[in-house]
């Protein structure tokens, strides 16, 4: 359970990462026509971006409940982008009837390339949101003002005498009864 709910941490800052790196491979690259009219879909990003970040921010309140615990694994952030990015470059071309040859641009090199040095930001973002996260959870628990410990009695000092009084159990009291 807790390595899925950190994975939830994970996986919007990867997929926001990925989209981030098809954005800049496109931007530094340019766009033909036919991309063009590949990347229609890209108007409901910011959906997307919001669905990202509630996710996200479930997630971050996991962890300030106490409920998540660990550190974010970096085999998310170094294979998912790649991955994710070329599986969406695949599909774009796919679904406008273009050949599976034809994920091989400039553009989709670039925003390969992009993916891992953006994988490497959304990791360290991570482990920096979980840093706040907890500072804050700890600054914001409750603290003890005060703590009940027994008082410590003073200790009469030993004499060296005995008490030599007679015990009596001849009347009623804390004895026991006679028969």
């Amino acid at each position: 359970m807790r390595k899925r709910a950190l994975l939830a941490l994970s996986l919007p800052l990867v997929a926001v990462g990925s989209l981030a790196g098809h954005a800049a491979g496109y931007a530094l690259v340019g766009t033909s026509r036919v991309d063009g009219r590949i990347h229609g879909y890209m108007t409901f990003a910011p959906f997307f971006l919001a669905a990202c970040a509630a996710i996200l921010a479930a997630s971050l309140a996991m962890r300030a409940a106490g409920r998540l615990q660990g550190r974010p694994a970096a085999w998310p952030f170094a294979l998912l982008p790649p991955l994710a990015f070329l599986a969406q470059e695949l599909l774009e071309r796919l679904a406008a009837g273009l050949p599976a040859h034809a994920v091989f641009e400039p553009a989709v090199y670039v925003g390969l390339a992009a993916q891992l040095p953006l994988g490497l930001v959304g990791f360290l973002v991570a482990r920096a949101l979980l840093r706040v996260v907890d500072a804050t959870a700890r600054a914001l628990a409750p603290h003890v003002a005060f703590t009940l410990r027994p008082a410590l009695l003073p200790v009469p000092a030993a004499t060296g005498e005995h008490d030599a009084r007679p015990l009596r159990f001849d009347r009623l009291g804390r004895a026991p009864p006679h028969r």
